[in-house]
């Protein structure tokens, strides 16, 4: 279940488990700017991707494995087609994962 959008000074407060998740960052609360996803440790990750931008908000779901994270930010990725992501969502080193969006060259 995706849980916000919540400030992002408020991290430490909504994303309290070291879990495998996606994120989305926007800089209005409204409109989707980053799509991301930690494969261990969502807070951490949230925060890492909120110091390389100035964004306002952000959206999270925590997930029980990182396939599960790589394959729900490949759906938010094509969903929202977000302007900051330069990439496609990589897969985890030593897998050979591929995007479960039917018709993306990844998949």
């Amino acid at each position: 279940m995706f849980l916000g959008p919540f400030l992002t000074s408020t991290v430490d407060i909504y994303v309290t488990r070291r879990s495998p998740g996606v994120y989305i960052l926007s800089r209005d609360g409204k409109t989707v700017a980053y799509v991301g996803r930690s494969d261990e440790d969502l807070s951490s990750r949230i925060k890492q991707s909120i110091g390389e931008g100035s964004y306002s908000h952000f959206w999270f779901e925590y997930l029980s494995s990182p396939k599960e994270a790589f394959d729900k930010e490949c759906e938010y990725y094509h969903k929202y087609n977000p302007p900051e992501n330069k990439n496609h969502p990589g897969v985890l080193p030593g897998t050979n994962w591929k995007c479960p969006i039917i018709g993306c060259p990844f998949s």
